[in-house]
């Protein structure tokens, strides 16, 4: 069976771009592979954190993937800081890339520019650890948003890099984007991708009715007040289509034609309606999920991940040297 490796980081709670751009993907692909699910806790460090929050925000998110319906059974569901071996191999891989190659990433440098003069390290290695991730449990498919397609390039580089060097150890990882979904914009911003950052715009699962009712309400639109899908010319509406379209399964025609002569409004409010039905389940299964509960799954799947990584690991030291 081929193997999956996406992380989803505790910097937040989850949002609806998290679920259909990646959660969605990983529960349909459930008992099809092979899937380890880690929360990237490592990768979180990268920027100013409370380590409070860190643990706090960590144990939710493994709620919610749980409550949406990642099935620990099926899912190898475990905290990436609970594997050392993932470090072990950033070290190696490390020592293979360059500094050039680093300093090119888009990724830093946004973190760069957004945090100036207090910029870590660790923002600048984040892509090796992203590699380390992967290349630990030698994964077949790496689902990831497109803000992350830099980065998977750059893990095939470092694969090719490994093997020609120490012999052909890793398979080169394929990148898996889910085409219409991997970018749900922002409410507020339709020009940008939704995010944590930006809690008007982003629609989180969880959160409280009356907030996820407003936001939808607020949501930027335009002067046309055409319920219509045109990405260009009218992006707000047709974010909220996108989103409407995978809430009920209807096609953009046919929610063109449901909302022929109707308003924003009416149309808003059916996202909204959409958006609680869908989610209700799920949003009552995390109330019913105790800490301890997660607690335990976090540990079987820490155990099963370590058994994999290790077997790579010892595999990896031996090429390199290092036994």
């Amino acid at each position: 069976m081929k193997k999956i490796l996406t992380g989803i980081k505790p910097s937040g709670v989850i949002h609806l771009g998290n679920y259909l751009g990646m959660i969605k993907e990983v529960i349909e692909f459930q008992g099809k592979y092979e899937i380890f699910l880690m929360i990237a806790d490592l990768h979180a460090q990268t920027v100013p954190y409370s380590p409070k929050e860190l643990r706090k925000l960590t144990l939710d998110i493994a709620k919610s993937l749980v409550a949406l319906g990642v099935d620990p059974k099926k899912t190898v569901l475990f905290k990436q800081s609970d594997v050392p071996a993932h470090l072990y191999l950033y070290w190696i891989l490390g020592c293979l890339v360059s500094e050039g190659d680093l300093r090119r990433m888009h990724e830093y440098k946004e973190q760069k520019e957004k945090h100036k003069e207090n910029v870590g390290a660790g923002i600048l290695m984040y892509p090796v650890l992203m590699a380390a991730d992967i290349l630990i449990y030698n994964a077949d498919l790496v689902p990831v948003g497109k803000d992350q397609e830099q980065h998977l390039e750059l893990t095939r580089e470092l694969v090719r890099k490994f093997n020609n060097k120490f012999g052909k150890l890793f398979k080169i990882p394929q990148v898996y984007i889910p085409s219409e979904t991997s970018k749900i914009m922002s409410l507020t911003n339709p020009l940008k991708k939704m995010s944590k950052s930006e809690p008007e715009g982003c629609l989180e699962i969880f959160e409280n009715e009356k907030r996820i009712k407003e936001k939808i309400l607020k949501a930027v639109t335009d002067s046309e007040a055409v319920v219509k899908y045109d990405p260009e010319k009218k992006p707000g509406i047709s974010n909220l289509m996108t989103i409407y379209k995978y809430l009920t399964k209807k096609s953009y025609h046919e929610i063109e034609e449901e909302f022929k002569n109707k308003g924003y409004y009416e149309f808003k409010l059916a996202v909204y309606k959409a958006f609680m039905n869908f989610f209700k389940e799920k949003r009552e299964r995390k109330k019913r999920l105790s800490d301890s509960y997660i607690q335990k799954l976090l540990i079987l799947g820490a155990k099963k991940a370590n058994k994999v990584a290790n077997e790579n690991l010892e595999k990896i030291l031996k090429a390199t040297g290092l036994r």
